[in-house]
């Protein structure tokens, strides 16, 4: 096979290779599609929250979101508690056999 030939195989099973990582595979939890990113996110980008806009209000704060060949810091925002006692837990990114695997987060009572 000629060298370029190679070359031009081995960049599309990259590229390919690469579109898998992406799209991930079903999340046994939620039957959701994982998120799995080739390489870890940045380090956590400081946010200081505006007031809460009502008592019930809850911060949840930004993450790197990974989109398909680079993360891209999804800002922080209020969102509202569902019941007086749940608590939420944020979503986070883990290191995985496939690569880097995003938690959502989510309520727990």
């Amino acid at each position: 096979m000629p060298r370029n030939t190679r070359r031009i195989t081995a960049s599309i099973f990259c590229a390919a290779l690469l579109a898998a990582c992406a799209a991930g595979s079903p999340d046994p939890a939620t039957g959701k599609a994982a998120i799995v990113a080739p390489y870890p996110p940045p380090p956590q980008r400081a946010e200081i929250p505006p007031p809460a806009p009502t008592a019930n209000s809850l911060w949840q704060g930004g993450h790197w979101s990974w989109q398909g060949s680079k993360y891209v810091w999804v800002h922080g925002t209020y969102i509202e508690r569902p019941a007086p006692t749940a608590n939420w837990m944020p979503g986070y990114w883990e290191e995985g056999a496939g690569g880097w695997i995003w938690t959502e987060g989510h309520w727990e009572t």
